[in-house]
């Protein structure tokens, strides 16, 4: 993901709504296979905020300001971005879980902010 890309998506996050009254519904699982079905589905229910967890392995970490961008998922399948604290100990290729609210899903991306990602054994 570019810089600017990255950029694009957080003054794109800044101008979101808090999801402090996210659905009290449990999160959505998901492989990584699984996430483009999941956004058709979501972007059709017209859902305000929803709340997934996606296993997968890390293909990209990127820290902007105040930011870490964690990347998840392979193409061509979509891209899920885990926009958290800090990805700190982190490596690219490790298996994790990240969980999130959705903010974003476009054509190659599913936003999760806020997100965090546990490293998995």
């Amino acid at each position: 993901m570019s810089l600017a890309r990255l950029l694009t998506v957080g003054l794109a996050l800044a101008a979101l709504p808090s999801p402090a009254h996210a659905v009290e519904e449990p999160p959505m699982v998901l492989e990584c296979s699984a996430v483009g079905g999941f956004v058709a589905a979501w972007t059709v229910a017209g859902e305000p905020y929803a709340r997934v967890v996606v296993h997968g392995r890390v293909r990209e970490l990127t820290t902007v300001g105040g930011a870490a961008y964690t990347v998840i998922c392979d193409r061509p399948l979509l891209e899920v971005v885990c926009v958290e604290a800090s990805a700190a100990g982190l490596a690219l290729g490790d298996a994790v879980t990240v969980q999130g609210v959705v903010s974003r899903a476009d054509g190659d991306e599913l936003v999760l902010d806020p997100c965090g990602s546990i490293l998995r054994k």
